[in-house]
């Protein structure tokens, strides 16, 4: 496995998420107690129709934008916890890649292998902590935009030839990946129970109903023989996500 491989998830949501959602990731990246109070500026790449941009903003009027504009990305990174994301946003498919020839508003987050390896220079407990600080603000992003679906793997999104982002958001018992949002639906169907007592690597039960789960520590992976991926998908009854299409 190689270090400048990436983690990438994915967010869908029947609405676009408000400016305030984006407002509250932004300081959420940046207030790492460096005294910024979330202060900080981005630069950000956007689309608004035909017109291309690039502007440094603060949280405000990066929150706007990601509100406005028919795609944007910018790149965050979490202070004292050298994690480096990208952030994509996407309101119509005119865009490339996987999730933007679908229909739905979404939000996707890219993370590099390299910030969540060991530098050599760290104790195992401290890059430990630094996986798990990762994964809950994953499970913290979820709770403020609440999905409809969220899905994410080592190596970039994928799905299976013959499905689709439609079909798969829209499932109660959509197929296990190694990051995975489930709705309160998908919870129920499953049984919430079942869900929040999995085998998984980490399992946060969500103020409005829903799920966050990652299942392996990350950057691991499922796939070659991941017992822990077919221990977690067989008690909650999930096949596990077909990788064949990329985005």
């Amino acid at each position: 496995m190689k270090d400048y491989d990436s983690i990438e998830l994915g967010f869908v949501f029947e609405e676009p998420p408000s400016q305030q959602a984006y407002e509250t990731l932004f300081s959420m990246f940046y207030n790492q107690g460096d005294g910024s109070n979330g202060e900080k500026h981005h630069v950000i790449h956007y689309r608004d129709g035909d017109h291309r941009s690039t502007i440094d903003a603060d949280n405000e009027e990066a929150a706007e934008i990601m509100t406005t504009a028919s795609m944007c990305h910018v790149s965050l990174s979490t202070g004292h916890s050298n994690i480096d994301h990208t952030i994509e946003v996407g309101f119509d498919n005119s865009g490339m890649g996987l999730l933007a020839t679908s229909p739905y508003h979404h939000l996707s987050l890219t993370t590099w292998i390299y910030s969540l390896e060991d530098p050599k220079k760290e104790t195992l407990d401290t890059v430990k902590n630094r996986r798990m600080r990762y994964v809950r603000g994953l499970a913290e992003i979820a709770q403020i935009f609440g999905p409809l679906w969220g899905f994410g793997r080592r190596g970039g999104l994928a799905i299976g030839e013959d499905e689709t982002i439609e079909d798969l958001a829209t499932r109660t018992k959509p197929p296990l990946y190694e990051y995975n949002l489930f709705r309160t639906e998908t919870v129920e169907a499953i049984g919430r129970e079942q869900v929040l007592s999995a085998p998984a690597y980490y399992v946060e039960e969500l103020d409005w109903g829903g799920v966050f789960m990652a299942v392996t520590e990350p950057p691991k992976q499922c796939g070659h023989e991941c017992q822990q991926c077919d221990e977690v998908a067989d008690q909650l009854g999930l096949s596990l996500a077909k990788t064949e299409r990329y985005h």
